[in-house]
Formats: C-alpha cells, sequence, structure tokens
C-alpha cells in the first residue's frame, strides 16, 4: 500500500510539473539540399543534383519536464532536382529539372541541454501530394530526423535555429520489392514562437 501511494505521488507531482510547463507554437521555414538514394547498390540509370529547395510549416512543443519536450506539427516541403545524363559528349541534353511535394509530421524527441541547446528526433509521416511524371519514386512513408539546434527565448517569443538530416519515405507505405529511393535531406530550419 505504502509503495502505491509513493508511486500515485509521483505520478500527481509529475502532472502537475507537466501542466506547469508552457507549451510553444512555432512558425518554421527550411533551406535544404534533398537528394534520392537508392536502398541498395544500383549499377546504371540516371542520377540527380540537387537544388536549392524549401520547406515552411508549423511545429508544436508540448512540454513534459524541463529537459525533455514532444515536438509535432506539419510541414509543406517542395524538394528540385536536376537529372544528370551521362552520354556521348558531342551531344548537348537540355536540363531536366524535376519536383517533389510533401507533407510531412514530425513526432520528435527535444532534449535540452545547456539551458540554449536541445537534440531532436524521430519519425516522419510523409505523403507526396500533386505527384507529377518524374523519375523519383513516391515518397509516402515513413521516415526519420535528427537534428541539433540552438534556442532562446525573452517572455513569451521564442527562436531557434535548428540544422537537420532527414530521410523521407525510409519505409515507403506502397509496399514496392525491389529497389527504390528516399529522399535524403540535409538542411537547415529557423523558428518563431510563441509560448502559451
Amino acid at each position: 500500500m505504502k509503495n502505491l501511494f509513493i508511486f500515485v505521488a509521483a505520478l500527481l507531482f509529475h502532472l502537475n510539473s507537466f501542466a506547469q510547463n508552457s507549451n510553444t507554437l512555432f512558425l518554421t521555414y527550411a533551406l535544404s539540399n534533398p537528394e534520392p538514394m537508392y536502398n541498395r547498390a544500383l549499377d546504371g540509370g540516371a542520377g540527380y543534383r540537387p537544388l536549392a529547395s524549401g520547406s515552411f510549416g508549423l511545429r508544436y512543443y508540448v512540454k513534459s519536464s524541463k529537459i525533455v519536450t514532444l515536438e509535432t506539427g506539419i510541414e509543406y516541403s517542395q524538394f528540385h532536382f536536376k537529372l544528370d545524363y551521362v552520354d556521348n559528349p558531342y551531344t548537348v541534353i537540355p536540363d531536366k529539372k524535376q519536383t517533389t511535394r510533401l507533407i510531412s509530421i514530425p513526432v520528435y524527441a527535444h532534449l535540452t541541454f545547456l539551458k540554449y541547446f536541445f537534440l531532436n528526433g524521430g519519425l516522419l509521416i510523409d505523403t507526396e501530394i500533386n505527384k507529377q511524371k518524374n523519375d523519383i519514386d513516391k515518397q509516402s512513408g515513413l521516415g526519420l530526423g535528427l537534428g541539433i539546434g540552438l534556442k532562446y527565448h525573452y517572455n513569451k517569443i521564442n527562436i531557434f535555429i535548428n540544422p537537420f538530416l532527414e530521410r523521407h519515405a525510409f519505409l515507403g507505405f506502397d509496399n514496392s520489392p525491389g529497389t527504390r529511393q528516399s529522399i535524403i535531406n540535409p538542411g537547415g530550419r529557423v523558428g518563431l514562437g510563441y509560448s502559451f
């Protein structure tokens, strides 16, 4: 009975501390250089050169303690590529640009350390929208993300800078067997937020 009382008291204390911490909503913008990557070795085929790409969205931080935070939200991304051919050196091949558009929902753990620094990472739930004719496999699936960053808050205003590395559609929803592509996306994100 005594152990049950201690457990309930600790649980109530945790819930009370959860209620006292503020939640924060951020508007975000990211720049990146995405590149399709095959899930296994492949001989032949076209290559891709990344072009500067961007994304914007909302991030919501739910505080659960002074160190660990749940980070989620929604983000719209446009990834641009240039198809790279190898052909006869005397043949001129025009540049062929392709675009992939994604809606992503991050489900991240956000770990704060030394007051101003943080690590974040976890799962990405990706859905490709407005699929156009291009050579890149559909990017709907489960992805992974990892980042490190610097944050600062003044009263209820918050800002952060967050370099990151993401791999979209690491596990595709289409269940196509064999070789497939997923987008590797290194970049940097900035956010402006308000705590409530």
